[in-house]
């Protein structure tokens, strides 16, 4: 039993770590945007991780005042 519980906090630590590098990644974007009314505008979006791709990533416009909107989910619908 004393072999188990000194066992315990290492598994826990090393269960954490691994779950939080695999699974966090980090978005960036710019802080803001501009464009004329009618222009195209592109919004960069860069990821922390190589494997962005096996993500769900939404995203969402929320105006001054307002609730967010989501504009596209699921990466692309």
């Amino acid at each position: 039993m004393t072999c188990t519980m000194a066992w315990s906090p290492l598994l826990l630590t090393l269960l954490a770590h691994c779950t939080v590098s695999w699974a966090q990644t980090v978005l960036t974007q710019p802080p803001s945007v501009s464009g004329a009314l009618g222009q195209k505008v592109t919004i960069s979006c860069t990821g922390s991780s190589s494997n962005i791709g096996g993500y769900y990533v939404s995203w969402h416009q929320q105006l001054p005042g307002t609730a967010p909107r989501t504009l596209i989910y699921s990466n692309n619908n």
